[in-house]
């Protein structure tokens, strides 16, 4: 942080963001405050939370000298495309978390750094959730009194979002389900796999996080943890779990939807080769009559293919048998 707390642009993940921090303390709140104000809060002992969106390499280094960050959990931060992870550094615990950008559609990752003094996070993308919490104002008094109940708000509101994503699949699931039903086609087949990719990708991001959190238990041997403090550490724990299995669930129902897809486009093509098989069924007797009489034999073509009457029987009454005749046996043996 500079001691003007830019706003200027920084690296942000495929796109150029601007820099937006703010500052979190008693019943306060400072948009891009000033380094000064961090020490004083630091030098007091006051606990504040800091959130830092786009953060500079520069800035980076700034804060992890004032707040005497480890090197390695500075690299990390650095370098954002982090898995779900946490780490103990002395009295400090760094965590990568997740939760959703504003359109619900991609993950934002968020490092967290969490003491019983102070809660810091950083973001490239706008976070909706740690927007929502910090107008609620209610960590800055939880990092005074419980601050691991602190770092579980925070959490649990990244994780809160997930639930209205899954939802959001099911429910275009539930729309493409009726109509493969009614009638399957290409599009449906897209729609069903790229759900089943989102619902994947997604998964594959959490999952690292759901498979660390029984390291959450590390955060019990820090300054400030209490005897109720693993309650909301497992809890963090069980919110990890129910998401990836409900986002496993989206996927496996998808691949369900996908092979009832193919089972109905399957059984229509199955349908149309019948109804065409019957057709070429039934004319194959009459291919055979025009064969037979339009041989140029004299007995044939002089004697009974003669007068009004052989055409009407020959021609149009055989024709007709052939018809009735052939329908009825591909009825009566359910062939059509």
């Amino acid at each position: 942080m500079s001691d003007t707390a830019p706003h200027t642009g920084g690296a942000g993940a495929g796109a150029e963001t601007a820099l937006r921090t703010w500052i979190e303390y008693g019943t306060d709140v400072v948009e891009g405050p000033p380094p000064s104000l961090v020490g004083q809060l630091i030098e007091a002992g006051e606990p504040f939370w800091l959130d830092i969106e786009n953060p500079t390499g520069e800035i980076i280094d700034q804060l992890a000298v004032r707040l005497e960050l480890h090197p390695l959990a500075v690299e990390d931060s650095k370098q954002f495309g982090q898995q779900g992870k946490v780490q103990i550094y002395d009295s400090v615990a760094m965590m990568v978390g997740f939760g959703l950008d504003p359109q619900m559609r991609k993950p934002v990752e968020v490092h967290c750094y969490y003491t019983n003094r102070f809660l810091i996070t950083l973001h490239r993308a706008p976070s909706p959730a740690l927007d929502a919490l910090r107008r609620d104002r209610s960590v800055p008094p939880l990092l005074a009194d419980d601050p691991v109940r602190a770092l579980h708000r925070l959490v649990s509101s990244l994780h809160a979002v997930f639930p209205a994503f899954v939802l959001k699949l099911d429910e275009r699931l539930d729309m493409l389900e009726q109509r493969v039903l009614r009638e399957a086609d290409d599009d449906d087949l897209s729609q069903i796999t790229a759900i089943r990719h989102q619902a994947a990708a997604m998964r594959q991001t959490l999952t690292p996080g759901r498979d660390t959190t029984a390291r959450m238990a590390r955060v019990m041997s820090l300054p400030g943890a209490t005897p109720d403090s693993h309650l909301y550490l497992e809890d963090l724990s069980d919110e990890l779990l129910r998401i990836v299995a409900d986002l496993t669930a989206i996927e496996e129902r998808c691949i369900t939807l996908l092979g009832l897809q193919a089972s109905l486009s399957g059984n229509h093509l199955a349908v149309v080769s019948r109804r065409l098989a019957a057709v070429a069924t039934i004319f194959l007797p009459i291919s055979f009559l025009a064969g037979f009489f339009g041989e140029n034999f004299n007995v044939l073509t002089g004697t009974a293919e003669k007068g009004t009457a052989a055409f009407w029987i020959l021609s149009i009454g055989l024709t007709m048998a052939c018809i009735l005749v052939t329908t009825f046996i591909l009825r009566r043996r359910r062939w059509t």
